[in-house]
Formats: structure tokens, sequence, C-alpha cells
């Protein structure tokens, strides 16, 4: 119950909504979010730490750069005790869209967040 009560709790913020929205387009850098957010970037790495922590939102390190984007098997990790097929109606469409999404433009060009952040 918990786990449950923290995945919507996570979802019961509006920057964290618009954080989401973003990653369903594509895999992002701290930076890159910062950049389209009118929020200090410490307000963006605690959102993000909220999300992670209720499963929405995995991140991988590289170097001195993380990256985030969309679980898409938040429900099934979530919501253990469900039909597997209410499960597989959320999570279905979800992991369509999360299967070719563009990696962060820092991926390519480091260089990408160090202007993002300058401009700031």
């Amino acid at each position: 119950m918990k786990k449950i009560a923290e995945f919507y709790k996570a979802l019961g913020d509006e920057i964290r909504l618009k954080i989401l929205n973003m990653l369903s387009e594509q895999e992002m850098c701290v930076c890159e979010i910062f950049d389209k957010l009118d929020i200090s970037q410490p307000a963006v790495s605690h959102h993000l730490k909220i999300l992670r922590q209720a499963g929405l939102v995995k991140d991988s390190k590289e170097g001195k750069w993380i990256y985030y984007s969309l679980n898409g098997s938040v429900f099934q990790e979530i919501f253990t005790d469900e039909a597997a097929e209410t499960v597989r109606c959320y999570a279905e469409p979800i992991l369509k869209k999360l299967e070719n999404l563009p990696p962060s433009q820092v991926r390519t060009d480091p260089a990408v967040c160090e202007k993002l952040t300058a401009k700031n």
C-alpha cells in the first residue's frame, strides 16, 4: 500500500506531471529539464527524486551525467496484486511510446548542458 500511495502522491504535483510529460517524449538530463521549467535546478532534482522513489522514473549514470527516462514497468512493480489485464491496459500504450524515444541531446553533445545552464 505504501508504494501505491507514493505513486499517486508523485502524480499529484503539476511540476512532476510536466517532467513526466517531457520524459514521455525523450530521455533527458537534469539540465535539459531545468531549461524547460521555470524552477531552480535543486527543485528539479527534488522532483526527480520523488519520481524515482515512486518508481515512475529511472536513471542511468554515465560519467558525470545522469539521464532520466520513464520507467515502463512501473505498473507491474506498483500494482503487483492487480489483474494482469488491468496492468496491461495501462502499461501497453506507455511501453509502446517508450520503444523509440530519442536519447538525451547531452549524450551526443555534452556541451549542450553547459550551454543550457549558462543560459539560465
